[in-house]
Parts: structure tokens; sequence; C-alpha cells
């Protein structure tokens, strides 16, 4: 777990003294943990530039990237200036107390205490705007805090409430310049979520025939990744078959695998909070016309996409070059924008164009990590396909982070 850098100094150097904080904060002291510190100082850097006085953190991914773990309810404060803020339960205050020494841990017992002491706590933190950050004169102080499916709203609108004092904005600015772009460490992990996804899919490969339901798989798929070693999944496993396989966002189908089938299995573990994401479609039989068109074409568009993934691409140039595979083999209206999506501590990040459709604009970066095949190639009626699998952006083209094959599409 992460501690701050140096010893709390006064407000005067722009850092926090214990005097200063309030009941629920835990103030971390000196650490080794290198790599963390310096994400921190760099959050810091990109706060100063975007205004805001503080990162409220709320999730488990953003908790992740600053500390290197998380807990069931991820509570952080990240100032613009000086030393992080960790806001636990009093049920932990024995582990924190073991990790941190003799540092004094302060706990709230209760959600609503939490919300009270946060307010607290980013009043006292600056007697006025950290260094490097100039608000205008009439502006709320703007706090920054992530905005997305996993952050709890009714949180979101109680800190509103509490904290009229601030202006709370998505941390978008701040957190997507910071992890868009993987370190080397991330990019292993990532690689071994990936190679447990294979497991769960070879096991999936295992268990499909006629008769057999998509939770029945499932269930054998989970156990199967979790004895590899993943945390759980980001997202839940999807496996559909039959007229179920058009679906966009899938689930487990417990009705059962019937001759010629598609079934689309779409697998997503987690390793120490990084995301994998690997899914295949399979027939039940030999395919029939319209289903060989659709798994030779998503082929297609996944080997192109894949040659393109280079430095200052956009993802509207990628849905470009498979809008165009598709309309070529006769299945341009059936096609959907957003072949791909980045991918790291949340299943989703920057790129998200099927969620924000600025993203298809963001130009990708040496070393940022992105799926190709996000989007089911379906035909209403008939069935769907999809193929996915997790690259990095090199200036050759996409990295695969680990391979699958494409082949094995057939089953009897």
């Amino acid at each position: 777990m992460l501690r701050a850098e140096a010893e709390i100094t006064t407000s005067d150097s722009g850092t926090v003294s214990p005097s200063q904080t309030n009941a629920t904060e835990i103030i971390y002291a000196k650490t080794s943990v290198q790599p963390n510190l310096n994400r921190i100082r760099r959050a810091q850097e990109l706060m100063a530039r975007e205004n805001m006085i503080g990162l409220m953190i709320m999730n488990h991914d953003d908790y992740t990237y600053f500390f290197g773990e998380t807990r069931s309810q991820p509570r952080a404060i990240l100032p613009a200036a000086g030393p992080p803020v960790l806001i636990s339960f009093a049920a932990e205050e024995p582990e924190l107390r073991q990790e941190l020494g003799d540092e004094s841990v302060k706990v709230f017992t209760h959600v609503g205490e939490q919300i009270s002491n946060v307010r607290e706590t980013f009043r006292s933190l600056f007697g006025g705007p950290p260094p490097g950050v100039s608000p205008a004169p009439d502006a709320r102080p703007r706090v920054g805090m992530q905005m997305w499916f996993h952050t709890p709203a009714f949180l979101v609108d109680l800190f509103r409430r509490v904290n009229p004092q601030v202006d709370l904005v998505s941390s978008d600015p701040v957190m997507d310049e910071l992890r868009m772009v993987k370190e080397p460490a991330e990019i292993d992990l990532m690689r071994k979520a990936q190679g447990i996804a294979a497991e769960g899919m070879d096991r999936a490969r295992q268990l499909m025939r006629v008769g057999t339901t998509g939770h029945e798989i499932a269930t054998e798929v989970l156990y199967t990744m979790m004895k590899a070693g993943a945390d759980g999944t980001s997202t839940p496993i999807h496996i559909n078959s039959g007229i179920r396989s058009c679906w966009t966002h899938g689930r487990v189908d417990k009705k059962p695998i019937q001759p010629g089938d598609l079934v689309v299995v779409d697998l997503t573990p987690q390793l120490d909070g990084y995301c994998a994401n690997l899914a295949r479609t399979y027939v039940v039989g030999d395919p029939d016309p319209v289903q060989a068109q659709l798994l030779d074409t998503y082929r297609q568009m996944c080997e192109t996409t894949q040659s393109a993934l280079k430095p200052e691409v956009t993802v509207a140039e990628l849905d470009a070059l498979s809008k165009a595979i598709c309309e070529h083999n006769g299945l341009g209206d059936y096609r959907l924008n957003g072949i791909s999506h980045g991918i790291g501590l949340r299943f989703e990040e920057n790129p998200a164009s099927t969620i924000i459709p600025a993203h298809r604009k963001t130009k990708l970066r040496e070393g940022m990590t992105v799926t190709i095949g996000h989007t089911i190639l379906a035909i209403p009626g008939v069935g769907g396909v999809r193929f996915e699998d997790v690259y990095r952006v090199t200036p050759t083209g996409g990295e695969l982070l680990h391979p699958y094959p494409f082949e094995a599409t057939t089953l009897c």
C-alpha cells in the first residue's frame, strides 16, 4: 500500500500538516513504492493544469492505480499538492495499523460520517488554491471524480449536496492522460490476464456440445479462470447461442445449444485489477453459407484493423476500415461503429467510442492497450459473431498480447 514520499509539513509549502487532517483520514509516510509515487506526482501536475484542488477517488480502478491494491469500498482523496488521504472503515483499522506501523490511523463508522468528514477534509486541505492552481476569482474550487459505470450515483449526489462549496467535475482529463499509455509492468499483467482468458476459452470449447447450456459452460469456465489466478471478471461472462448470438451485450444463456447454432463466448477475467478480453464465435456443426460469410468477414475486419493500430490513428479511421470490408462482403447494413476500445484497469477506457462518441477522435498512442472486435456483427433472425483480442499499439501495428486461434470455429 502506498505511503507519501516525504514528511508531512505545513500548508506553507503546499502540503498538509497532521493538525489539518480530519478524523477520517489516514496520512501516509515514507515508502519505497516509487512507481505509485510517480503516478501521484503526475496526477498532481495534471490537476494543476486543469485547475482542480483534488481528486475524490471512489472506484476500484483509480484506487488500484495509485495505491497498488483495492478494497471493497475504495475511498481516497488525492489533493493537488501534498500526500494522499485514504479513508477506511473502523473494522479495517488493525490491518491498516499493521501496514502503516506507528502512523496515526483514523477511521469512520458509516457512510454518512464518511461523507461529512470528506467535506471537512476538502475545506481544511488548503486555505487558498494549492500551488499551481489558478481558478477564476468567482469560481468554486474544482474537485475531480470518475463519472463511469461503477461510480455510486447516490454518493455522487450526496457529495454534491454536502459539498456545495466545490464544483464536482469529471476526473477524465487527469486520469485518461495518466492511464492510456501502459507501463511495462501493466502490460505484463494484461498478458497474464489474457492467458487466463485463453484457459477459460479452452474449457468452454471442451464443454460445448448440443444440449449443453451457456450457464453450465460458464460455471466451469469461471472456476477454471479463478483457479488460474483471476480476481473475478470485469463484466458478466457472455455465452449466447442461436438467435441470442445477435445480442450486443450478452448474458449466460440457460437455453440448450442446438445443432447449427452460432455460439458467442466473451470472457473478461481480471488479474490484480487489470482486465482481459477474449471473444470467439463457434458453430455447432458445419457453418452454412451465411454463417461462413459472417465469420470470414469478422476475421478480415480483425486482421485489417490490427495492422492499422498505430500512433495517431483514431477509432473513426478503424471503423472506416471495418465498414469498407463489410460493404465489400455485402454486410454493410449489419455492422456497428466501435470496432475498438481502450482497456486496462477498467474494461472500457478511452477511447470508448460506443459510450462517448467524442472518443472516436482520440488519437492512439504508442503503448496504449486496446481491443479489436468489440461490436457484434449480426443478421437479425440468423445470428451474430464476434472475435475480440487485446493489443498494444506500436509503430508497426497492433501487438497481440496473447495469441488464441481464430481457426477453431467448428465444433461437433
